[in-house]
């Protein structure tokens, strides 16, 4: 697990790397936050329970300064699953800094018995999700909580930033301008491929500046032993040649699953046609007609429902 944990960490510990999550997830893809005003931070924190000394340990932390004044702090964790506690260890995380904050003031104060101290800053979690389905649990620090009546409007509530990875728009995709696009483009495009939403995969052309990095991270997140040939993982490779054991396991891993899910994805399609059929020819229903129902019935968009209404019977929808 500790070495688990510091493969996910090498490629987003890299300041133009970090800065970049931030901007694209944060900012639009605005460069607010450059690599230069980002400053490392001590990962890890302790606390005290029953006497005893218990450490917790963020995946990446660093401050963004404007010159030798902290602006805010960031912190990236990384999750793979859902975790049903993760508002509380979430508000944990930050709480160690805020409390961080205030022992650095209360220093400052001792030092300096004529000045003002610094101003607290914000402490901001980014909660990246490389989960393959949406998240579905609560990201809400109520929602775990028994609150007795009549104490609702006293307890303040505690939300996570969960950014899903693998749902990611393309746009936002386009917008990395730091390695970390490729790792975004595999989750993207993996889950657009594994939904039939695309037939092929198509991955990015530009130079990996940090291969060796991004193969470790995917390596260790997707708990694939195979993903990257050794020698392509030199500096100046594309991201297309860099992914090629990518695309290698992606055909292995539909060869047991992909059957299956053609199957279903295939008895889907003939039922939505025998419905088309069905509509058209025993009801006498127009093709404009025949559109809402299919997309009620299937759940289907305008486009798709258009689609099969055309390739089934013809005709303008």
């Amino acid at each position: 697990m500790a070495e688990k944990d510091y493969t996910e960490k090498k490629l987003e510990d890299y300041e133009e790397v970090f800065a970049d999550i931030i901007n694209v997830l944060l900012f639009g893809g605005r460069e607010r936050v450059l690599a230069n005003e980002l400053e490392a931070g001590m990962s890890r924190s302790a606390y005290k329970v029953e006497g005893k000394f218990e450490e917790q340990e963020r995946d990446a932390k660093k401050y963004w300064r404007s010159g030798s004044v902290r602006i805010a702090l960031y912190g990236l964790e990384n999750q793979t699953g859902e975790d049903p506690h993760f508002p509380v260890r979430c508000i944990a995380y930050d709480g160690a800094d805020y409390r961080d904050q205030i022992r650095r003031r209360d220093d400052f104060r001792r030092k300096h018995k004529n000045r003002k101290p610094p101003a607290f800053y914000p402490v901001i979690t980014l909660v990246l999700y490389f989960g393959e389905t949406r998240w579905k649990g609560s990201r809400s620090l109520k929602d775990h909580l028994k609150i007795p009546e009549g104490l609702e409007r006293y307890v303040p509530d505690y939300r996570v930033n969960v950014f899903e990875v693998a749902y990611l728009s393309d746009e936002q995709v386009k917008q990395f301008k730091s390695d970390f696009r490729f790792v975004a483009e595999y989750f993207v495009q993996n889950r657009k491929y594994r939904e039939g939403l695309i037939d092929e995969i198509h991955l990015s052309e530009e130079e990996v500046k940090h291969a060796h990095e991004v193969a470790e991270l995917l390596k260790a997140i997707t708990g694939s032993k195979k993903f990257f040939k050794e020698e392509s993982l030199n500096t100046g490779r594309s991201g297309k040649e860099m992914f090629t054991t990518y695309l290698e396991d992606v055909e292995a891993r539909a060869e047991k699953r992909g059957i299956r899910i053609g199957e279903k994805r295939g008895e889907r399609r003939g039922e939505i046609k025998g419905a088309v059929r069905i509509y058209r020819t025993e009801m006498g229903l127009k093709p404009n007609e025949i559109m809402p129902k299919i997309m009620s019935q299937f759940n289907l968009t305008e486009k798709d429902a258009r689609k099969y209404v055309k390739n089934t019977i013809g005709g303008k929808a």
